[in-house]
């Protein structure tokens, strides 16, 4: 870990630890502690998107690779072996 990482991991930390304190403080009714747990679960905007983009990516390549098994059943293409795709997939990432 780099060391301005570190130190906004720690500052970040003694924050969190300044919110719960401060939270613990409260009087809150059992409705009000209900509302901030649901708010502090809640996955923000950028994380939602990122988990709706990642759903819909492996949605789309699972349907490919049924369409392809389906094309290979019918004999119009030849599926990859393993080797063939990992060697692929190798240079994709080079």
């Amino acid at each position: 870990m780099q060391p301005e990482t570190k130190q906004i991991t720690i500052m970040t930390a003694i924050a969190l630890n300044n919110l719960w304190t401060y939270i613990q403080g409260m009087s809150l009714k059992k409705k009000d502690r209900e509302w901030l747990a649901g708010k502090l679960m809640e996955p923000t905007t950028d994380e939602a998107k990122a988990v709706e983009r990642q759903k819909a990516y492996v949605k789309e390549s699972l349907y490919r690779a049924l369409d392809e098994v389906e094309q290979a059943k019918r004999g119009e293409i030849k599926l990859r072996t393993l080797d063939e795709f990992l060697d692929e997939l190798e240079k994709e990432t080079v």
